[in-house]
């Protein structure tokens, strides 16, 4: 049901120890497990450390209960997840690859040079990282926490908003899916690798080897079943980017849209110079996010008129029924034989 949250009694929850502490304490251990076992790089592991973040926060905000959010929130994870899988068998063998489509939209688009080509020829310097290239793999980086951060935000403090937020993240992941099964597209990187685009590199495995900390070894995802080479249009790093961009743009403060407009552009920019992605798949991942916010916008308003309608015919039903129950019985007629 959609609506604002009914407060819980917080009792002990309430105690500034656990608001606080608890928190603070995940948090710590967060930063020690990165340090110990490595960079959370999987998607199994980045939702088990969203999960622990939820009940945490759930805990120490004291409003929603355990079986609130195994019922808002094992739907969503059930869908991304199955999307994972799903988006691994998507992989050109149902379908052919198409390599030269994307590269000549982006000729069009860079004004006769890929721009993939443009930027990493300018700014980039094979064997040495600069700190644009940092930045460009945070943004990279950032799409397998955003999302979901901002869905727990929402859940935990705007509650009315989260099913409807819910509904637009797995609507984007089945529009994407269903994209690359029957478009497969290679990114930049790998139609350089085959000779469809001049030299370029994949600037985030350059950044991943380099990094002070280890990567985490997946829990359960095991190769190419969980991963897409050929998953490129759309880009979904751009779509989620975008979908928290509009999501909240008639949401939140006037003060915060420029940080949301910062966001899809800093994504759309970084995968384009990172080699993951071609221009025209950050257009269209925009373009799917608009789409999808539309059809969810329009299947609430449309279920939330239907409900409206069918509650109003049941006050008047039951309206009816009252008045026939209370209006006065007609006398009998004198005489009449009993």
């Amino acid at each position: 049901m959609i609506g604002t949250a009914t407060a819980e009694t917080p009792g002990w929850r309430s105690h500034w120890v656990v608001r606080i502490g608890a928190p603070t304490l995940y948090l710590l251990g967060t930063a020690v497990a990165i340090d110990r076992v490595g960079l959370p790089y999987s998607q199994d592991w980045i939702f088990l450390w969203i999960v622990g973040l939820m009940v945490v926060f759930s805990l120490a905000a004291g409003q929603h209960s355990m079986r609130r959010l195994i019922r808002d929130w094992l739907p969503v994870i059930l869908a991304l997840l199955a999307y994972d899988l799903l988006r691994g068998v998507a992989d050109g063998k149902l379908l052919p690859i198409h390599w030269q489509p994307p590269v000549t939209a982006d000729e069009i688009l860079g004004l006769g040079q890929v721009p993939t080509v443009r930027l990493q020829d300018a700014v980039y310097t094979a064997g040495h990282l600069h700190f644009w290239d940092y930045a460009a793999f945070a943004f990279w980086f950032s799409h397998f926490f955003a999302t979901l951060l901002v869905g727990v935000a929402i859940w935990l403090y705007r509650y009315q908003w989260f099913h409807r937020f819910a509904a637009c993240v797995v609507a984007l992941a089945a529009m994407g899916l269903v994209t690359y099964v029957l478009f497969p597209a290679a990114p930049p990187w790998l139609a350089a690798d085959h000779g469809y685009i001049d030299h370029t590199y994949r600037i985030t495995h350059a950044v991943v080897n380099n990094l002070p900390v280890p990567k985490a070894s997946a829990l359960f995802q095991k190769g190419t079943d969980w991963g897409n080479d050929v998953a490129a249009v759309p880009s979904l790093h751009a779509a989620y980017t975008m979908l928290i961009c509009l999501f909240l743009w008639p949401r939140l403060n006037r003060r915060w849209r420029p940080l949301l407009a910062a966001y899809p552009i800093g994504m759309g920019l970084s995968l384009v110079y990172l080699g993951e992605h071609y221009l025209i798949d950050i257009l269209l991942g925009w373009v799917y996010a608009a789409v999808a916010i539309y059809l969810v916008n329009w299947g609430f308003e449309r279920w939330g008129r239907r409900t409206e309608a069918a509650a109003t015919r049941e006050a008047a039903d039951l309206g009816k029924a009252r008045g026939a129950a209370e209006a006065p019985t007609a006398p009998e007629p004198a005489g009449a034989s009993r």
